[in-house]
């Protein structure tokens, strides 16, 4: 056993609970979440006041499915919004939206929330935005610019340099 596996499983079987702020269960700081097959151990972050705001079982069922690929998309993970290319020219009732499928938009075009896999999206500067936690406990969408958006939004003609597209700024 490795030293960092270690100190995981102190922090993993730590007698140190939390009562999660928004979903209201006993909870540990580190621990598992799974969801659709996929087991991680994640680490809540602390509010100012020291606490959590949820479960991890709460975060797990926050977790929703990839509508190209399937894969799972964890809060905090970074989403593409596309549109299939078929609803560019037919109407939604004559194509098929996958049920697992989560809709950002349900007017035409529709846009359906994706994952940002190297294997899925076509490229990490179709970062639309983050899955994150709703007040509602479901996940929401948290929009940012796409890289294109950004440059084309900018006053003068320049680049983008994108360090990190698990990066909210």
């Amino acid at each position: 056993m490795s030293f960092s596996d270690l100190i995981l499983r102190m922090y993993c079987l730590s007698p140190f609970r939390f009562t999660a702020t928004k979903c209201g269960h006993r909870t540990k700081r580190t621990g598992k979440l799974s969801a659709f097959g996929l087991t991680v151990i994640c680490r809540s972050p602390m509010n100012t006041d020291g606490s959590v705001d949820y479960c991890h079982d709460c975060l797990g069922s926050m977790t929703i499915q990839c509508v190209w690929c399937g894969e799972p998309i964890l809060v905090g993970d970074p989403i593409t919004l596309y549109t299939p290319a078929i609803a560019l020219f037919a109407p939604v009732d004559e194509w098929c939206i996958p049920k697992h499928a989560v809709i950002y938009r349900k007017e035409h075009p529709v846009q359906l929330v994706g994952c940002l896999r190297m294997s899925c999206a076509d490229s990490s500067a179709d970062r639309a935005g983050f899955w994150l936690p709703g007040e509602d406990g479901k996940g929401r969408v948290l929009r940012v610019q796409t890289a294109l958006e950004a440059i084309l939004n900018a006053p003068v003609s320049s680049i983008m340099l994108v360090r990190d597209t698990h990066d909210f700024a």
